[in-house]
């Protein structure tokens, strides 16, 4: 099932095209990835499906709907969330609570029962830790709840910043170098928790990505980016084998990407 599609899309910054024509579907369940060399516009089209930028041109649909010019946090309640390539988390507050600040998005008392913790606020409480505690159980970070953010290892960052983004609920999740500075150990087991998340939770994933052997080790289908441009789409298989992908970025020593 098609849960999002992206419709011809540009975005033009004064005389700059940064993403021109980008067409892109993503169906329920799938791990699909975005590459290209650095400057491609990989990370200006993930803005432009999460509402940081509105596209100079073309239209993104989710579930049927225009979701083109909302706002960010309009769109993550609508249930697509992301990640960032520098982590974004509060650092001096704990690993719980920067799982229950995420939960407040879809939070219904208003404020004056927030203030004087009325009923219903209470029972969203009870159930926003609740939910906290759950997902931190199923990234592996319950046994560090009460530790700050920032001392945590950069993996298990990265897992917070992810367990963060699941309790928005989303459906589609998109990851922006989730592997980036991970030692090889971090890496693996990045790949099978990814996999895993998109088991348990029933995400579709979408993902920047320049470490090939996440890529190609848990994506249904790639697309490739260079200088803006869609130069190729397929699987695995094809993009490794396809020529104008090798001399515009595998062909590339990773390092160098």
């Amino acid at each position: 099932m098609e849960l999002l599609k992206a419709d011809n899309v540009s975005m033009i910054f004064g005389g700059l095209t940064a993403v021109k024509e980008f067409n892109l579907t993503l169906n329920q369940g799938e791990i699909v990835a975005l590459i290209g060399p650095n400057g491609a516009g990989k990370t200006t089209a993930f803005n432009m499906i999460t509402g940081v930028y509105r596209p100079s041109i073309g239209e993104i649909i989710y579930e049927g709907q225009k979701i083109t010019g909302l706002r960010p946090d309009q769109i993550t309640a609508m249930g697509i969330a992301r990640t960032f390539q520098n982590i974004r988390l509060f650092k001096d507050l704990s690993v719980f609570d920067n799982v229950l600040i995420a939960n407040h998005l879809h939070i219904k008392s208003n404020f004056l029962e927030a203030t004087f913790r009325l009923p219903r606020y209470r029972k969203e409480e009870k159930e926003m830790r609740e939910k906290s505690l759950h997902l931190l159980e199923k990234v592996g970070l319950a046994d560090l709840k009460n530790e700050k953010a920032s001392s945590l290892p950069y993996g298990k960052q990265r897992r917070l910043e992810i367990a963060r983004a699941l309790a928005t609920n989303p459906k589609i999740l998109l990851l922006d170098e989730p592997a980036a500075g991970m030692n090889p150990k971090e890496t693996e087991d990045l790949t099978h928790f990814i996999k895993q998340i998109r088991d348990e939770f029933d995400l579709t994933i979408f993902m920047i990505e320049h470490h090939m052997q996440v890529v190609m080790g848990i994506s249904d289908r790639i697309y490739v980016f260079d200088h803006g441009v869609t130069i190729a789409e397929g699987t695995p298989y094809e993009i490794q084998n396809d020529q104008k992908v090798i001399d515009a970025y595998l062909g590339v020593a990773e390092e160098d990407a």
